[in-house]
């Protein structure tokens, strides 16, 4: 069945499930003191000689750098081919590449903490839809590393199948995550990499792990290794900044997918997603679909939660009026995503 509609969840509408917003992910994890290992030691090396932090001390006030930050640089330099005093990036000595994996872990490690509770609101979303019959009209867009929305989801499987838009490894196995059918295909398109994508270098494939959820468990204690060459495997992980590397090939795949379904939306309804700066490459999609379709499609808001001020909301809301050229299709609605998920577009 054609798309109609297509839902983009950001970091807001993880947060309604208890996931930590980026700016206190750092600082949840070492106030935890959860961890005594060489990843937290090679952790707190690095916010000490980067940020000028000790980890071990009292973080009360601290203010820590936010994850576009940390993983920006490191990205950068890995890119570059450039080194820090200390943190050389040699074949012989990947001092940066391993910093970056072991951020990584950090992330695997405080959002299995944080979402052991489950995720109520997009369980909500997900039988909404079903109830509606419009499970079958809608696509995902996450911008997001958690399983989520996949794991509301997957507990539907023997109805839905999940299609990220890229083959994985699992579907040439026995008794493993199968090929999605084309008629019990929901669309779930992960932009920026997901910790439940287990990527091998060496064979040039991916594994999914949805089913079992353990697995991303596992990674954040030990690395997986590939079934096929033994090669440790790592989540593809895109962080949020301006300068985003995307030459990995599932990426592109997952992209093309996602602009081609985002082509034929009547609707797009944002949730949790204030639209920042640093997104141009989500902006290039979009103004992509309504420059090559000829027409923008209604374009729906839920992004306010208590608290939340006047002047903020303001400021969002000029941002999504400034970027699309049809004013009057703009629906920035002062609701929220858990008012979305119960109660739809009102």
């Amino acid at each position: 069945m054609a798309t109609e509609e297509v839902i983009f969840l950001g970091a807001g509408a993880s947060a309604a499930d208890g996931a930590p917003i980026q700016n206190a992910l750092f600082k949840d994890y070492f106030k935890s003191r959860a961890y005594n290992d060489e990843t937290n030691t090679v952790l707190s090396t690095f916010f000490m000689d980067f940020f000028g932090i000790d980890t071990n001390d009292d973080l009360t006030g601290i203010n820590f750098p936010t994850v576009e930050e940390v993983l920006g640089i490191l990205e950068l330099a890995l890119n570059r081919n450039e080194s820090f005093r200390k943190y050389p990036s040699t074949p012989q000595a990947p001092k940066v590449q391993n910093t970056r994996e072991s951020v990584i872990i950090l992330m695997a490690r405080i959002l299995r903490d944080k979402l052991q509770a489950g995720r109520p609101i997009h369980d909500s979303l997900v039988s909404r839809l079903i109830h509606e019959s419009r499970i079958s009209k809608t696509a995902f867009v996450s911008l997001n590393y958690d399983i989520l929305i996949d794991n509301a989801l997957s507990d539907v499987h023997d109805k839905f199948d999940l299609d990220y838009g890229i083959p994985f490894a699992n579907f040439s196995r026995k008794n493993d995550w199968h090929r999605p059918r084309p008629n019990r295909a929901v669309k779930l398109f992960k932009l920026h990499g997901s910790l439940n994508w287990l990527y091998c270098p060496t064979c040039i494939s991916l594994m999914i792990t949805p089913k079992d959820k353990s697995k991303v468990s596992q990674y954040a204690d030990t690395p997986i290794p590939c079934v096929s060459c033994q090669t440790n495997m790592i989540p593809i992980i895109i962080p949020p900044t301006f300068f985003k590397v995307m030459s990995n090939f599932f990426l592109q795949q997952i992209w093309r997918e996602a602009e081609n379904t985002l082509i034929a939306a009547r609707r797009i309804i944002f949730c949790g997603y204030s639209f920042p700066d640093a997104d141009v490459h989500i902006k290039y999609l979009l103004k992509r679909i309504e420059l090559n379709t000829g027409t923008c499609p209604d374009i729906y808001i839920f992004n306010s939660h208590h608290g939340k001020g006047d002047e903020v909301k303001e400021q969002e809301k000029q941002r999504y009026e400034r970027f699309f050229s049809d004013k009057t299709k703009i629906y920035y609605l002062d609701k929220s995503f858990e008012d979305f998920c119960n109660n739809g577009i009102p």
